[in-house]
Parts: C-alpha cells; sequence; structure tokens
C-alpha cells in the first residue's frame, strides 16, 4: 500500500500513480495508492494495512513516516520511503534515492533491515525528537504554508536571535546527571535533522542507543563555522557541542513546551521522558 500525503515538501504528487505504474511489474506486485484527506489519516491508514500488505510505503517527508511507521513498529510489515517531504531526513540518512523512480526500484531490489525506534513520553519518533531552538522552528515552520529550505533556514536565524533557552535538568542512565541552559537539545537515533544537516555524525539506527547532543548557544562569529561543521557531518568536532550516548533519558523543565517530533511540533508536559527500542521496525533500504 502506497500511502501518499498530497501536501508534503514542495513535488507536484499528481503523476505518481503513473510513476509508480512504469516502475514495477504488474505480474510481481498487486497495490494499491490511496492519498490521505487529513491529518491522522495516514496513522488509520496504515492500521488497516499491517497484515492485509507486505509493504507500506510512506509517500512524503519525515512527518508522513512518523505517522505510518507507529503502527508497523513490532510487526512482519516493512516500511518502505518514497521521499517527497521538505527535509528527508531519515531517507538521507538510510542512502535512500530522493529521486522517485530510484526509490521505487527499491522495492525490487532493496534490502530488508531492523532499525531502532525511539519515543518521548510515549509518543513514537524515529529520526529525532528535541527541545530548545529546534522545536520551536519546528513549530514555526509548521504554521507557514511555504516549504523549503529557505523557509526553514528563516525560522532559524529568527529563533537564534530572539529564543531565550531555558534550564532544564537531565537524567541519563547509569545515574549521570546534568543542568545546563542550552540553545537545543537533540534526541538523535538517525543521524541529521533533514537537508544533510548532520546533528549527531556518530548516531546508528541500529546500536540501541539514542546520541544527546547538547547545544549551547554560539556568537555571532561561530555561527558560520557551526553551519559549515553541521552541513559536512563534522558538528562533532565544535567546542559548542556535548554529546551522550544512552538509552534511557529524563529532562525536566521549568514548563509545558514545545517537543520536536520528527519535525513535527507537539506541545508535551514539563517532565519528559525520552527511550529506545532496538531494531523492532523493518525497513527497505539499498
Amino acid at each position: 500500500m502506497f500511502i501518499v500525503n498530497p501536501i508534503s515538501g514542495h513535488h507536484d504528487k499528481r503523476k505518481f500513480r503513473e510513476c509508480v505504474a512504469r516502475e514495477l511489474d504488474g505480474d510481481a506486485f498487486s497495490y494499491d495508492i490511496i492519498f490521505t484527506e487529513y491529518a491522522g489519516h495516514a496513522t488509520e491508514l496504515s492500521s488497516e494495512a499491517v497484515g492485509r500488505f507486505d509493504i507500506v510505503a510512506a509517500v512524503g517527508g519525515d512527518g508522513t513516516l512518523n505517522e505510518v511507521a507507529r503502527c508497523i513498529v513490532g510487526t512482519d510489515t516493512t516500511l518502505a520511503v518514497i521521499p517527497y517531504g521538505s527535509g528527508n531526513g531519515l531517507a538521507r540518512c538510510l542512502h535512500i534515492p530522493l529521486n522517485t523512480e530510484k526509490a521505487l526500484r527499491l522495492l525490487r531490489n532493496g534490502r530488508v533491515q531492523q532499525i531502532d525506534t525511539g519515543s518521548v513520553n510515549g509518543r513514537f519518533f524515529l529520526s529525532v525528537a528535541g527541545i530548545g531552538l529546534d522545536a520551536q522552528t519546528a513549530y514555526d515552520f509548521s504554521r507557514d504554508s511555504r516549504r523549503g529550505f529557505l523557509t526553514y533556514a528563516h525560522y532559524v536565524t529568527t529563533n537564534y536571535l530572539h529564543y531565550k533557552p531555558e534550564t532544564v535538568n537531565i537524567t541519563f542512565d547509569g545515574g549521570k546527571t546534568l543542568t545546563c541552559s542550552p540553545l537545543l537539545i537533540t534526541f538523535a537515533n538517525s543521524n541529521q535533522f533533514g537537508y544533510n544537516a548532520v546533528i549527531a555524525p556518530h548516531a546508528s539506527l541500529q546500536d540501541g542507543l539514542l546520541d544527546t547532543c547538547i547545544i549551547s548557544r554560539p556568537s555571532p562569529l561561530d555561527i558560520p563555522f557551526m553551519v559549515t561543521m553541521l552541513m559536512h557531518g563534522q558538528l562533532d568536532k565544535s567546542s559548542h557541542l556535548t554529546e551522550f550516548q544512552s538509552s534511557h533519558i529524563t529532562v525536566e523543565r521549568p514548563s509545558d513546551g514545545v517537543v520536536n517530533i520528527d519535525g513535527e511540533p507537539v506541545i508535551m508536559e514539563a517532565q519528559l521522558d525520552i527511550q529506545i527500542t532496538p531494531q523492532n521496525l523493518r525497513i527497505l533500504a539499498p
């Protein structure tokens, strides 16, 4: 089953049916293509597809993947990714082609892998979750009808200038604690936000660990260097990044607030419980 988000990213999806028909051999595959009609529809369709289809293909961005995958975890159904979003973070991490035809060919020649998934207060995520500047940026980006990198970069810049960091208490498994007032904290299962912005160069989808990336506020003069390191997967060389690997993290914030869940803003309680579940999702990759 192809579950298509018609409004994700800035791609025209009207010809998607024709593209699938060209790439898939009718004798080898039977399939349905359904376009979502409202928020949460992808989750409903995915739930109905489990047990009926061998593969459920999410056609959209990281938010669409999240909606589809949350019903597939722990089952024998395999997730396929057809990147049609703006950032496409998980697809880039897994080296899934952004070209639609090439991504569809993975249905014939891809390999099934088992990957980890995360959760924040029981809310499922595939790639990254976070608080601070990235969460506020996800919130602002979601309220803008414009998509794409330039819109996202605009809100990153605006929030850098105006965002006031909160003081938070973090506890990692093993008992290590930390109190800090960072610009942002990212809990990374995959290595990036999207757009090849690699926040966690050492993150792995298959190691049973989350990489907690704590970014302190850089000076304006440091920003060009940090952006260069971010886009080249070298942020671990920055003195503004502190990293921890663990399977369970708790965070205490001053109050309820927004959390970035795979690029989607979600309002959550002040206390956050973040966990990893090892290798509980089947996914097609090169």
